[in-house]
């Protein structure tokens, strides 16, 4: 029983570290300004785990982030209307 606690942890750890870092990452390339940039990676690598939920949940979506969302969606009904597809597509030759 002991083993599976330990693979658990791994797992849940390396889940935690990819947020972490996930998080990291995105207060980077935002551009919060060099004020809020800061307080926040500080928050965050003080407090990894409370830090990026906080993070995550008062993070507003940026503009061009918001349009080029849209953009994808638009394109991806576009592609799906067409329904063009050649034999590969169904397995064929």
């Amino acid at each position: 029983m002991s083993g599976l606690w330990q693979v658990l942890g791994g797992v849940l750890s390396v889940a935690l570290l990819a947020i972490w870092a996930l998080t990291i990452w995105d207060i980077v390339r935002s551009r919060l300004g060099a004020g809020k940039t800061a307080a926040w990676l500080l928050i965050v690598i003080l407090l990894p785990f409370v830090g990026s939920i906080v993070y995550w949940v008062m993070r507003k979506p940026q503009g061009g982030e918001v349009e080029r969302e849209y953009e994808n969606e638009l394109a991806m009904r576009e592609s799906r209307r067409r329904g063009a597809a050649d034999s590969t597509y169904y397995g064929g030759r």
